[in-house]
């Protein structure tokens, strides 16, 4: 048998009878048989050709309308000479499929024969073929058994096709008989792109071969055959391309042929998509074009589905898409990506993961922070209300009488006559100590007599006028005794970040310690470290409860009782000025002895 030259792009079966009149009387001038052999993917799911697994979600479906030119994909050897019988072929292609399910998909493709040219052999006593024609049409069941999108590892599907004899025999466009395809396909995403391996079987009528060696012509056997194909194709993008190869393997004694595919599709909006294909064909069986190019558009639900973690393609700003389809975008412009964003529609910083600053309650605490962002609250409770039952302003935790209000000097307990001096205490001067109501309650205890009671004289043992607190005209004194408190006239300094006192303030608390040693009678002394709202609450609390041990522990060195003092550090909790300022924030770093009944 008589073979083509190599580098021809398709050769090979004439099913065309020879000239002579002896043969022509045992052959029909054209035998039955499908010139086409490519075949689209009717859901288009990852590729255009290659079935990669993967099936419409359930309700989509898709209409193709596709133009396909084809060059010299009928070649026979005639006389030694490569003729093609087809030289170039024009079709229309209209494709469709509809998934009424999840795991099925339904597809139809019917090829139209536009235009069909080939060579003048009508001195060999053939025709022709017919310039325009039907071709034959398919059907197809495809299910899916596994599913990427699900959890699988890919995606895997089985399908069968069948072809009926209908279509246009003197086109080449019709086989003598039913055509069965049964295929496997496989594929699986990978980042940015998705590779696909189909195999697929073509069962059809076989046409025997014949060498005449007084024919001019030569021709081999048309039958069954086995394809492969492999897809790589790009996902996630608006624009993708994909890479098809497609091969034949003969299970009769007939040619092979490969084909290779490149070309983009691009999504002009969810309901349309455009796409184009040029491949190049070797090999000798009839089909198989020296090149082909086809393009064509997309109706229907063209956009594909995608993975949790991967892009949609309609990631653009001109198409419609939530934040979720789209993790690497950047909807509202914050440089946070949208994966990333905890508020998606408002720009934000990367540090609050893309929210913006916001305080609802204008409680000066970051709705982000704040457990209670609709409340008006304080940081030491994350942005709730102190708890505080009967809203005397001391926390429940600390508050002795939760349910009476009462001040703080009381511990959150009432106010009444705990010396029994008919003085009630919120007026008594001396609440524990007995003392007539000329006295404000406190008793005629006045050892240096000076006038000035002794709860009430800062230098107890010395006398002194009231406009210097009881202490000597020529001393100055660092501190002056109080009802509540004993008041510093100097703040009191640490060693900066550490609980250490600095020396400048050793003599404001010497004289707080010779106070607190002559008056003996006082109760309970608080010694209270406060701090402004720069750094953690948390931290600012640890740093207070230090500092204010350290200040105890100073006293107690200098001669008063341990029993007399208790160290308590509030943190941020009890600002006396703004934070806004440094100054407010100067004022609010401070330790304060508080005068506290005990109970």
């Amino acid at each position: 048998m008589s073979q083509c030259k190599p580098g021809m792009g398709v050769c090979g079966v004439a099913l065309l009878l020879a000239s002579s009149v002896a043969l022509a009387e045992d052959r029909p001038l054209f035998e039955k048989f499908e010139l086409e052999r490519l075949d689209l993917n009717p859901g288009a799911a990852g590729s255009l050709l290659i079935g990669t697994g993967e099936l419409l979600p359930a309700g989509d479906f898709r209409f193709s309308s596709v133009a396909h030119y084809q060059h010299n994909p009928f070649v026979v050897s005639r006389s030694g000479k490569a003729t093609p019988i087809v030289g170039s072929r024009a079709t229309m292609h209209l494709v469709a499929a509809y998934a009424p399910f999840s795991w099925l998909e339904l597809g139809a493709q019917l090829p139209v024969v536009m235009l069909q040219t080939g060579a003048n052999l009508t001195e060999d006593n053939i025709a022709q073929p017919a310039s325009r024609g039907l071709s034959t049409p398919t059907v197809s069941a495809r299910v899916g058994l596994l599913s990427q999108q699900a959890g699988s590892w890919g995606d895997f599907a089985l399908e069968m096709g069948v072809g009926p004899p209908v279509g246009s025999a003197p086109g080449f466009a019709r086989d003598a008989g039913l055509r069965y395809a049964p295929r496997l396909m496989f594929g699986r995403h990978f980042g940015w792109f998705r590779v696909a391996l189909e195999s697929r079987f073509v069962v059809r009528p076989k046409v025997d071969s014949y060498d005449d060696q007084d024919s001019a012509l030569a021709r081999d056997t048309i039958g069954s055959e086995a394809q492969m194909g492999l897809a790589l194709a790009m996902i996630g993008q608006r624009t993708r391309w994909e890479l098809d190869l497609r091969a034949s393997i003969p299970l009769e004694k007939q040619p092979s042929s490969v084909e290779l595919f490149l070309g983009p599709r691009y999504l002009l909006n969810p309901s349309v998509e455009f796409f184009a294909l040029a491949g190049l064909g070797s090999g000798t069986a009839p089909g198989t074009p020296l090149f082909r190019v086809l393009f064509g558009a997309s109706f229907g639900r063209v956009v594909p589905p995608r993975l949790p973690d991967e892009s949609s393609v309609t990631c653009s700003p001109e198409l419609d898409h939530t934040a979720e389809e789209c993790p690497d975008m950047d909807e509202d412009g914050d440089g946070v990506p949208n994966g990333q964003d905890m508020c998606d529609d408002d720009a934000g910083t990367p540090e609050r993961q893309g929210c913006p600053w916001t305080d609802i309650d204008k409680d000066g605490i970051e709705d982000k922070l704040d457990a209670c962002p609709a409340e008006v609250g304080v940081a030491a409770w994350k942005g709730c209300p102190m708890p505080d039952a009967d809203k005397d302003g001391i926390e429940d935790g600390r508050d002795v009488c939760p349910s009476e209000p009462g001040p703080e000097l009381s511990r959150g307990c009432p106010l009444k006559d705990r010396d029994h001096d008919e003085v009630e205490d919120d007026v008594d001067q001396c609440p524990d100590l007995a003392g007539p109501k000329d006295r404000q309650g406190c008793p005629e205890s006045d050892l240096d007599r000076d006038n000035i009671p002794n709860v009430l004289d800062t230098c107890a043992k010395a006398a002194g006028p009231a406009e210097n607190h009881g202490c000597p005209s020529h001393e100055v004194p660092l501190v002056w005794l109080t009802r509540q408190k004993i008041e510093l006239m100097e703040k009191i300094f640490f060693v900066p970040g550490q609980p250490r006192i600095d020396s400048r303030s050793f003599p404001t608390l010497e004289w707080a310690a010779k106070v607190i040693t002559e008056h003996p009678d006082l109760p309970l002394i608080v010694v209270g470290a406060h701090t402004d709202d720069r750094g953690s609450a948390v931290d600012n609390l640890r740093q207070s409860q230090a500092r204010a041990e350290a200040v105890r522990q100073y006293l107690i060195q200098h001669g008063v009782a341990p029993d007399k003092l208790e160290a308590k550090g509030y943190g941020q909790s009890r600002p006396i000025d703004s934070n806004a300022t440094s100054i407010g924030r100067e004022n609010n770093r401070r330790i304060e002895f508080v005068i506290v009944a005990r109970q």
